[in-house]
């Protein structure tokens, strides 16, 4: 199956899901318990925490975690596992990143330092709350990402400066699946 965020973020053979991570988590479960899904595929855009990555590039993860710049600064913690990771066979040959989700847009490059460091490139929304969700169902899952801005002060602008392009890029790698899918 198919999902993307959904309002902005829609594609004609991806269920929306809902923006954030709350919304994606409760949708998705109600998908999977209404249509069993055999795996999960997210397709989505996302910021780089790396500003030297070209914008539109095209990644691939089946990893993520949920971490807050608080925590990076040590002003926060956590009892909570901020790692996820789902059992995924992407056919699609593309770099692999870890994706980070949260809530809120990152926009400081010492934040986005730490996340490089870290070896987070992507960051996304919704993906933490999906791979949560195939988690829990036992479900391969993995996500498509199109970078349309680095997460720095211009990331808003950027975005929708990219966005629709992005959108583009991730409707032909949907339809590259699909063929796979059928053949």
């Amino acid at each position: 199956m198919f999902v993307c965020a959904g309002n902005t973020e829609s594609f004609a053979c991806a269920k929306s899901v809902g923006v954030g991570l709350v919304q994606s988590t409760l949708n998705l479960s109600r998908l999977c318990l209404l249509e069993k899904p055999k795996e999960i595929i997210f397709i989505g855009t996302a910021g780089s925490y790396d500003f030297s990555m070209p914008l539109l590039s095209l990644f691939i993860s089946h990893q993520a975690t949920q971490i807050e710049e608080s925590f990076t600064l040590k002003h926060s913690y956590t009892p909570l596992d901020n790692g996820v990771q789902a059992q995924a066979q992407p056919t699609l040959d593309l770099p692999i990143a870890l994706v980070n989700s949260s809530n809120y847009i990152h926009t400081d490059a010492d934040f986005s330092k730490a996340m490089c460091h870290a070896g987070i490139l992507l960051e996304n929304m919704e993906f933490f709350g999906v791979l949560s969700v195939a988690q829990c169902y036992g479900l391969p899952c993995f996500g498509v990402f199109c970078v349309t801005n680095y997460t720095n002060a211009h990331a808003h602008r950027d975005f929708i400066a990219n966005h629709e392009r992005a959108k583009e890029r991730l409707e032909g790698l949907i339809n590259q699946l699909k063929k796979e899918q059928n053949d």
